[in-house]
Protein backbone atom coordinates (compact mmCIF):
# COMPACT_ATOMS: atom_id res chain seq x y z
CA UNK A 1 0.00 0.00 0.00
CA UNK A 2 1.57 3.26 -1.18
CA UNK A 3 1.56 6.31 1.37
CA UNK A 4 -0.58 8.95 1.53
CA UNK A 5 0.93 12.16 0.80
CA UNK A 6 -0.50 15.71 2.00
CA UNK A 7 1.60 18.93 0.90
CA UNK A 8 0.48 21.57 3.49
CA UNK A 9 2.02 25.38 2.86
CA UNK A 10 1.38 28.38 3.95
CA UNK A 11 2.76 31.39 1.38
CA UNK A 12 2.96 35.07 1.27
CA UNK A 13 1.55 36.17 -2.46
CA UNK A 14 2.23 39.64 -1.96
CA UNK A 15 5.02 41.99 -1.95
CA UNK A 16 8.38 40.09 -0.42
CA UNK A 17 12.09 40.82 -0.52
CA UNK A 18 14.40 39.40 -2.66
CA UNK A 19 17.51 40.56 -3.03
CA UNK A 20 16.86 43.76 -1.05
CA UNK A 21 14.31 44.59 -3.32
CA UNK A 22 10.49 44.86 -2.48
CA UNK A 23 9.12 42.93 -5.20
CA UNK A 24 5.15 42.06 -5.82
CA UNK A 25 4.55 38.57 -6.57
CA UNK A 26 1.17 38.91 -7.65
CA UNK A 27 -0.20 36.24 -5.61
CA UNK A 28 2.24 33.55 -6.44
CA UNK A 29 3.94 33.59 -3.37
CA UNK A 30 7.42 31.56 -3.70
CA UNK A 31 6.31 28.74 -1.54
CA UNK A 32 2.93 28.05 -3.23
CA UNK A 33 5.28 28.11 -5.92
CA UNK A 34 7.54 25.59 -4.56
CA UNK A 35 4.66 23.33 -3.37
CA UNK A 36 2.88 23.10 -6.85
CA UNK A 37 6.56 22.06 -8.27
CA UNK A 38 6.54 19.11 -5.72
CA UNK A 39 3.34 18.23 -6.83
CA UNK A 40 4.45 18.12 -10.23
CA UNK A 41 7.37 16.16 -9.39
CA UNK A 42 5.92 13.55 -7.61
CA UNK A 43 3.38 13.35 -10.07
CA UNK A 44 5.37 12.33 -12.66
CA UNK A 45 6.65 9.81 -10.68
CA UNK A 46 3.60 8.16 -10.65
CA UNK A 47 2.81 9.39 -6.88
CA UNK A 48 -0.36 11.03 -5.62
CA UNK A 49 0.22 14.25 -3.01
CA UNK A 50 -2.87 16.59 -2.26
CA UNK A 51 -2.17 20.47 -2.03
CA UNK A 52 -3.35 22.34 0.65
CA UNK A 53 -2.58 25.71 1.83
CA UNK A 54 -2.77 26.93 4.83
CA UNK A 55 -4.81 30.23 4.95
CA UNK A 56 -5.42 33.02 8.08
CA UNK A 57 -9.23 33.60 8.22
CA UNK A 58 -7.77 37.65 8.00
CA UNK A 59 -5.42 37.39 5.30
CA UNK A 60 -1.87 39.37 5.52
CA UNK A 61 -1.75 42.74 3.98
CA UNK A 62 -0.30 42.51 -0.02
CA UNK A 63 1.99 45.21 1.30
CA UNK A 64 5.32 43.87 2.69
CA UNK A 65 5.89 46.41 5.46
CA UNK A 66 2.11 46.04 6.99
CA UNK A 67 2.47 41.89 6.56
CA UNK A 68 6.15 42.59 8.27
CA UNK A 69 4.58 44.41 10.94
CA UNK A 70 1.79 42.07 12.04
CA UNK A 71 4.12 38.68 11.57
CA UNK A 72 6.61 39.98 14.33
CA UNK A 73 3.56 41.29 16.45
CA UNK A 74 2.44 37.39 16.48
CA UNK A 75 6.49 36.32 16.54
CA UNK A 76 6.75 39.06 19.46
CA UNK A 77 3.13 37.33 21.14
CA UNK A 78 3.46 33.83 19.86
CA UNK A 79 0.09 34.33 18.77
CA UNK A 80 -1.33 31.77 16.34
CA UNK A 81 -4.17 32.63 14.01
CA UNK A 82 -7.31 31.18 13.38
CA UNK A 83 -6.93 29.27 10.16
CA UNK A 84 -9.35 27.96 7.73
CA UNK A 85 -10.50 24.19 7.84
CA UNK A 86 -7.78 21.56 7.37
CA UNK A 87 -8.20 19.49 4.90
CA UNK A 88 -10.44 16.83 4.49
CA UNK A 89 -9.09 13.51 5.68
CA UNK A 90 -6.22 14.57 7.66
CA UNK A 91 -5.93 11.97 9.53
CA UNK A 92 -5.56 9.31 6.83
CA UNK A 93 -2.08 10.94 5.69
CA UNK A 94 1.03 8.95 6.00
CA UNK A 95 3.51 11.92 4.97
CA UNK A 96 3.01 15.74 5.50
CA UNK A 97 5.52 18.11 3.32
CA UNK A 98 5.20 21.18 5.26
CA UNK A 99 5.90 24.08 3.60
CA UNK A 100 6.51 27.96 4.54
CA UNK A 101 8.37 31.36 4.37
CA UNK A 102 10.94 31.64 6.75
CA UNK A 103 9.92 34.70 8.44
CA UNK A 104 11.83 36.01 11.78
CA UNK A 105 13.90 32.75 12.02
CA UNK A 106 11.27 30.41 12.51
CA UNK A 107 7.69 29.13 10.76
CA UNK A 108 5.02 31.77 9.99
CA UNK A 109 2.33 31.87 12.76
CA UNK A 110 -0.08 30.33 10.43
CA UNK A 111 1.90 27.28 10.65
CA UNK A 112 1.64 27.36 13.94
CA UNK A 113 -1.89 27.23 13.80
CA UNK A 114 -1.90 24.24 11.59
CA UNK A 115 0.66 22.34 13.56
CA UNK A 116 -1.97 22.84 17.23
CA UNK A 117 -4.68 22.25 15.22
CA UNK A 118 -4.02 19.25 13.58
CA UNK A 119 -2.71 15.40 15.32
CA UNK A 120 -0.07 15.14 14.04
CA UNK A 121 0.85 11.82 15.84
CA UNK A 122 2.90 9.21 13.68
CA UNK A 123 3.06 11.14 10.73
CA UNK A 124 6.62 11.89 9.30
CA UNK A 125 6.64 15.68 8.88
CA UNK A 126 8.52 16.78 5.52
CA UNK A 127 9.58 20.46 5.97
CA UNK A 128 10.20 22.83 3.00
CA UNK A 129 11.33 26.29 3.31
CA UNK A 130 11.49 29.25 1.05
CA UNK A 131 14.01 32.02 2.25
CA UNK A 132 15.97 35.34 1.33
CA UNK A 133 19.50 33.67 2.99
CA UNK A 134 18.28 32.27 6.63
CA UNK A 135 17.74 28.42 5.24
CA UNK A 136 15.79 26.54 8.43
CA UNK A 137 17.86 28.46 11.28
CA UNK A 138 14.97 27.64 14.25
CA UNK A 139 12.20 26.85 12.29
CA UNK A 140 12.64 22.75 12.80
CA UNK A 141 13.14 23.04 16.31
CA UNK A 142 9.52 25.03 17.03
CA UNK A 143 8.18 22.17 14.61
CA UNK A 144 9.10 19.74 16.31
CA UNK A 145 7.89 21.48 19.90
CA UNK A 146 4.66 21.48 18.19
CA UNK A 147 4.51 17.93 16.89
CA UNK A 148 6.45 16.28 19.38
CA UNK A 149 4.94 12.78 18.42
CA UNK A 150 6.05 12.95 14.79
CA UNK A 151 8.23 11.52 12.64
CA UNK A 152 10.54 14.10 10.87
CA UNK A 153 12.53 13.72 7.53
CA UNK A 154 15.32 15.71 5.97
CA UNK A 155 13.38 18.79 4.43
CA UNK A 156 14.85 20.83 1.44
CA UNK A 157 15.11 24.79 1.29
CA UNK A 158 14.72 27.21 -1.68
CA UNK A 159 16.73 31.06 -1.39
CA UNK A 160 13.32 33.24 -2.95
CA UNK A 161 16.47 34.67 -5.68
CA UNK A 162 16.03 31.26 -7.16
CA UNK A 163 12.68 30.24 -7.11
CA UNK A 164 12.80 29.26 -10.54
CA UNK A 165 15.41 26.26 -9.75
CA UNK A 166 12.83 24.85 -7.29
CA UNK A 167 12.21 21.94 -9.60
CA UNK A 168 16.22 20.99 -9.49
CA UNK A 169 16.48 21.42 -5.60
CA UNK A 170 13.02 18.64 -5.05
CA UNK A 171 14.65 16.59 -7.76
CA UNK A 172 17.76 16.22 -5.93
CA UNK A 173 16.19 15.73 -2.84
CA UNK A 174 13.86 12.93 -4.01
CA UNK A 175 16.74 11.05 -5.52
CA UNK A 176 18.06 11.09 -1.69
CA UNK A 177 14.87 10.59 -0.08
CA UNK A 178 12.63 8.12 -1.90
CA UNK A 179 11.68 6.04 0.99
CA UNK A 180 10.07 8.87 2.58
CA UNK A 181 7.51 8.81 0.08
CA UNK A 182 7.74 4.66 -0.86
Amino acid sequence: MSKRILIAYFSHGGENLIDDQIVDLKGNGNTKVTAKALQEKLSARGINANLFEIEPLIPYPTSYQQTLARSKEEYENGSAPIIADGPNGFEAYDVIFLGYPNWWGTIPAPILSFLRDHNTEGKTIVPFVTHGGQIFLYSLETIEKEAPKAKFAKGFAVAAPYINAAPYVIEEWLKENEEVIQ
